[in-house]
């Protein structure tokens, strides 16, 4: 291997993975943020994907997690730091609303006051007076966060990290990594873009962890598959429900419990309304992880998302929808894995369906641990161990 050798490879240029290279370029580290780009055809694409190539992901600090909740308010003043270095809009503050049962918003109410966000909690009949355009499932309570919460821009998060990482002097190349192999005292990393070097690689590769040929083919995740659908609204519409915040509404059903993102305007002109639903965790080749990627995610589930919808919100009127695919990546604990898989290669892999919100301290924790700055106490560091 010729050339320079980077002190840190991050593999990945997710959210996670472009935070942890922010953050060591800002330590003064010599850096290389490699990754593969959002595809421009997504249906012929033949490399890897990743969950952020999207537009809406629900933002909140509460959480029934008490780790969870740390993560997402050691991440708020990040992501306004990074809105300010970039002139990126990252987090869109509209609020959020949580349904439930009574013990879990229980739960959350505690995290509210230990970090004292100034969250509302709301019976069932409150949560329909405070929410007129909403007809919630029967029986279930609210916690409402007004402020630090409502929807973030995954690729608008991407973009300003690698900005962030760039201005700090890391190198950033858009490439799809074949190999990470340890050799003669440091690391290769092979990729479409040539041969690179460095002393320590961190894998941040998301569902496609066990592609190509590196340490994260021995780690033992599942996969769990989104279908995803946009609603296009006329403009009437857009307006009526202008004021709604992201809600996730969980009940014993878990056929009906799903979340909704509130409209919001495309480039294009177009004012877009989001509603997913989580299936079952699998065990999934990169191969059928890709064909998932290429699909427009299973069909069979649209009527049924369709109509949890137009339960949720009397009277809705759009104007056409479309289907999605995404996956979520699930280790045993519940928490991604930020641990070595060898002396010279680590994981920041496996968002568990919360990363999104809280990706910046995410790689802060990945980028501590390979500066040797302390773990935080507020966090148990056995859970984010590999098995």
């Amino acid at each position: 291997m010729g050339g320079k050798t980077f002190e840190v490879a991050v593999v990945g240029r997710g959210m996670m993975g472009s935070a942890c290279a922010w953050f060591l370029a800002e330590a003064g580290v010599n850096v290389l943020l490699v990754g593969q780009s959002e595809p421009v055809d997504r249906k012929k694409h033949d490399g890897v994907f990743a969950s952020h190539h999207d537009d809406t992901r629900i933002a909140r600090v509460v959480d029934p997690s008490p780790i969870k909740a740390w993560l997402s308010h050691r991440a708020l003043p990040q992501i306004r730091h990074l809105e300010n270095l970039t002139g990126e809009k990252i987090l869109h503050d509209v609020g959020h609303l949580w349904l439930g049962p009574a013990q879990e918003v229980a739960v959350m109410a505690a995290s509210d006051q230990n970090l004292n966000l100034g969250c509302q909690q709301f019976s069932p009949e409150e949560v329909v007076q405070e929410f007129p355009a909403l007809s919630p499932p029967t029986g279930l309570p609210a916690i409402f966060q007004a402020t630090g919460a409502g929807h973030i821009d995954p690729r608008a998060y991407v973009r300003a990290e690698g900005t962030a990482a760039e201005q700090a002097s890391a190198t950033v190349v858009d490439a799809l990594v074949g190999a990470v192999k340890e050799q003669n005292g440091c690391v290769a990393i092979q990729t479409s873009a040539g041969e690179f070097a460095a002393q320590r690689v961190v894998l941040a590769t998301g569902p496609f962890f066990a592609y190509g040929d590196t340490p994260a083919n021995q780690l033992d995740l599942t996969v769990g598959t989104r279908t995803i659908i946009h609603f296009e609204l006329p403009p009437d519409e857009a307006q009526r429900l202008a004021g709604l915040p992201s809600i996730i509404i969980k009940t014993e059903d878990k056929d009906r419990s799903f979340y909704v993102l509130p409209p919001k305007a495309q480039p294009d002109g177009r004012t877009i309304m989001k509603v997913g639903i989580t299936r079952e965790r699998k065990h999934l080749t990169p191969a059928q992880i890709a064909d998932w990627f290429r699909s427009d995610g299973d069909l069979t589930m649209e009527p049924h998302q369709k109509q949890l919808l137009f339960d949720f919100i009397p009277n809705l009127k759009v104007l056409g929808s479309r289907t999605a695919p995404c996956v979520t990546t699930y280790t045993e604990s519940g928490h991604p894995i930020i641990d070595n898989l060898t002396d010279r290669v680590s994981a920041l892999i496996a968002g568990n369906g919360y990363a999104a919100k809280c990706a910046s301290a995410l790689g802060e924790l990945a980028a501590n641990r390979l500066l040797d700055n302390p773990w935080p106490t507020e966090i148990n560091q056995q859970l984010f161990q590999r098995p």
